[in-house]
This record gives structure tokens, C-alpha cells and sequence, in this order.
């Protein structure tokens, strides 16, 4: 059985992958107010002012590319505060304006994951392994989305793959770990 342990948790790793695409905000910024807002659209610690920034933001009308990011850096805000169906519904609406930004399917496989919508993570995995095929927590997680769906061949040969791109990571250890004990 997955345990919360073994599914990356709303965190450092999940908030990584926006670092590259934060900087889309920047122009935004025309006064003091949108100023804080993005300061606050970009808060990691406190979920709710991430929520109100990003929310200045949106209803500021910025360009598509900027919206799809504050929509994205929104919905993180709101699984982090575990409200998971509106973060699931900002990262669809992240993905209508700009179906490119792969870190949008990463971000919505993340909940759908948590929602247990494993079928949906394993499609939002799949893009984002077939855009970034070295990406390791892409192969992690739809790992693990398949071994919850009793794909347990296909689970571990994608956190096998996960672990190959990165000896590090501990929850890709423990899955392969448990693959192998449980039948």
C-alpha cells in the first residue's frame, strides 16, 4: 500500500519546477499594489497570501503566459492549504491558456494523485515525461499512480527509471522496496 510518506507532499520538490517559470510575473508589476501581489503570488510559506496575490494578479489581466503562471502558482496556494478540487480547477484553467506549460500536467498530476484520480495522474505524467523524458519525479509519481491502479509491472519499471535519473530519491527507494516484497 502507498503511504502519504511515499507520494510527494505539497513541498519543496512540487515548488521547485515553478522557480523557472516565476519570472513571467516580473513584467506585471506597474505599481506598488501588483508589486505585492507578486511578491505575495510567490509566497511558498503561507498558502493563503499566495492565494491573494495570485488572485490580484488574475483579475489584474495580464497576459496569457502570466495568467496560466499566477493560476498555476494559485492553485499550488490552495493544495497547500489542501483545498485540492480548486487547485484541481486553476490548474485546468492554467492548462486552457497555455496547454504547453508543462508544469501545469506535473502540478494537476500532483492532485490528481492525491484525489486518487490515479488514471488522470498517469495521463498528467505522461505528458510531462514525454516533454521532459529526464525529469524523475515525472516517472515517480505516474510510478506510483500505476501501482495503485495494480499496474505493478509498469510501476516499477517507472520508478526504476526515476531512480536511475536520480539515486537520491528516498521515495522511489521504498517504492521499488515495497514493489518487490508485497505480492
Amino acid at each position: 500500500m502507498i503511504s502519504n510518506r511515499d507520494c510527494l507532499c505539497w513541498g519543496i520538490c512540487r515548488l521547485a519546477i515553478l522557480a523557472a517559470v516565476v519570472g513571467l510575473l516580473a513584467p506585471v508589476t506597474s505599481g506598488p499594489a501588483l508589486s505585492d501581489a507578486l511578491a505575495d503570488c510567490n509566497e511558498a510559506e503561507r498558502p493563503a497570501a499566495r492565494i491573494a496575490g495570485c488572485t490580484s494578479i488574475i483579475e489584474a489581466g495580464p497576459s496569457s503566459d502570466v495568467m496560466a503562471v499566477a493560476l498555476m502558482n494559485r492553485g499550488i496556494g490552495r493544495a497547500t492549504s489542501g483545498d485540492l478540487e480548486q487547485a484541481l480547477t486553476d490548474f485546468d484553467s492554467a492548462l486552457e491558456i497555455a496547454p504547453g506549460l508543462i508544469e501545469g500536467y506535473y502540478n494537476r498530476g500532483n492532485v490528481n494523485l492525491d484525489l486518487e484520480r490515479n488514471e488522470d495522474a498517469i495521463r498528467d505524467f505522461s505528458t510531462v515525461i514525454d516533454a521532459e523524458p529526464r525529469f524523475a519525479l515525472g516517472w515517480l509519481n505516474r510510478g506510483l499512480a500505476r501501482e495503485r491502479t495494480g499496474d505493478r509491472e509498469g510501476a516499477r519499471r517507472d520508478i526504476g527509471r526515476a531512480l536511475a535519473l536520480n539515486a537520491s530519491l528516498d521515495a522511489a527507494r521504498r517504492a521499488l522496496t515495497r514493489l518487490r516484497r508485497d505480492p
